[in-house]
């Protein structure tokens, strides 16, 4: 079985003062700039910064009043996740959160702010006071709940914001006029030749999640379609479990990772596995197919909850010859999240 390699380790080394100046600057720019009052969260800016190999993906929120921050989404993947909240592609939309790949500049309250932020505002001498006026920084990776960011992601997001001041700065005095309803947005990248930056007004990307699987076992696909075609109709999903988890105070908090695999008509689970959040859904949910039809045979279909998940299986029903059904609903599914989610609540209420 072939899987994508894993991108590259990022350092763990904390931001440097000098770093951590950058960020400050032009948060302090970014808060006075205020570009949440013309932008709303859905209107998705994008950037294409030397030394990265994608478009980097930018939200900005607080149009309603509420929550001030700025988020980047480093490449499509990223982007494909904030996504599935903006299209509200869960049944549960707390188990999104946990899916998230970003980093935040958040403009918060004094009670939002750790020891480890304090401490850097105290080194470089800075005071904050009053609702949404405090800022600190945090990242997301896919399973795992806020934590602070490193070096890598500090330089990163120094670049980032950077160009996001500068992009907003030039659409808020009315010199890029862009449609956002009609699929415009902006762009902001680098002109080596004139080297200049430059900003534009252009299509909205639609990008799509492409995940290929393969089985490479010449023995186990002929194998697989040689299993007997049942009636059976099955229910797969996976999803983050906000299940607090953390190995140590330097490790970021982590979620479990669970996939199910059920009966659409008869209503049982027949298969759950639950795993820390380096275990990719793709692996996953593949392997437990593969169990399910040694031992019971092929289904006549497999429903998933919607193109994020078929994009992990299309490739293997193909293969196998099992019909792929998207976004008709996975109820069994739904009721076993709602019994777990319950249990959650009930533990953090006691």
């Amino acid at each position: 079985m072939k899987k994508k390699q894993d991108a590259p380790q990022i350092s763990r080394q904390k931001p440097t003062l000098e770093q951590w100046t950058a960020l400050y600057e032009v948060a302090e720019n970014l808060k006075i700039l205020a570009p949440w009052r013309a932008l709303a969260d859905v209107d998705i800016l994008l950037l294409e910064l030397p030394g990265q190999n994608e478009t980097v993906y930018c939200s900005i929120s607080g149009m309603a009043g509420m929550d001030y921050n700025i988020s980047i989404y480093p490449g499509t993947e990223a982007y494909l996740r904030l996504k599935r909240i903006i299209d509200q592609d869960a049944y549960q939309p707390e188990l999104l959160m946990l899916e998230m790949d970003c980093l935040t500049c958040h403009f918060g309250s004094r009670e939002d702010v750790d020891p480890e932020d304090r401490e850097v505002m105290k080194q470089l001498g800075l005071r904050f006071r009053g609702r949404n006026q405090w800022i600190y920084f945090r990242a997301m990776k896919p399973g795992h709940f806020p934590w602070y960011l490193d070096a890598g992601q500090a330089e990163l997001l120094i670049s980032a914001l950077q160009n996001v001041a500068m992009l907003c700065l030039c659409y808020m005095e009315g010199k890029l006029p862009v449609d956002f309803e009609a699929g415009e947005t902006l762009l902001r990248f680098y002109d080596s030749k004139k080297e200049l930056w430059m900003n534009a007004v252009v299509p909205m990307p639609q990008p799509k999640l492409e995940r290929s699987f393969h089985i490479s076992d010449e023995l186990l696909l002929p194998r697989l379609k040689k299993c007997p075609k049942t009636a059976v109709k099955l229910e797969v999903d996976s999803f983050y479990l906000p299940i607090h988890v953390q190995e140590n105070k330097k490790s970021p908090p982590a979620g479990m990772y669970t996939t199910l695999l059920a009966d659409r008509e008869s209503g049982m689970i027949l298969d759950q596995h639950n795993a820390a959040p380096t275990d990719g859904d793709l692996l996953v949910a593949i392997s437990m197919l593969i169990h399910y039809i040694e031992e019971c045979g092929r289904p006549a279909a497999v429903y998933v909850r919607s193109e994020w998940m078929g994009a992990c299986l299309r490739s293997f029903c193909q293969e196998v010859g099992i019909k792929l059904v998207e976004g008709k609903g996975v109820p069994v599914v739904d009721g076993l999240i709602d019994e777990l989610m319950g249990i959650l609540m009930m533990g953090l209420f006691r």
